[in-house]
């Protein structure tokens, strides 16, 4: 079976407060940066085994809804890539 590598992004949803990325621009304005908005996500990145990119995509995106995304504040995409 071949090795993948596959990187979720995870980030808010439209709509949803995010204290830290507000945190994080008002610091950048303190520091003199012109910064319109930030955004705080997560980069969770898998290593498996999977017969192939579809496979290991599935099996992301299963721990992904079970336990990685928060699907009522959170959204994410994915990508697969061989390691």
């Amino acid at each position: 079976m071949p090795d993948y590598r596959v990187e979720l992004r995870v980030h808010l949803r439209p709509g949803v407060l995010d204290p830290a990325g507000e945190a994080v621009g008002a610091s950048l304005g303190h520091l003199g940066f012109a910064v319109e908005r930030v955004e705080v996500g997560k980069l969770l990145t898998v290593d498996l085994t999977a017969d192939g990119p579809e496979a290991a995509e599935a099996a992301v995106q299963r721990m992904a809804k079970e336990l990685l995304v928060n699907p009522v504040l959170e959204e994410y995409v994915l990508e697969v890539r061989p390691r």
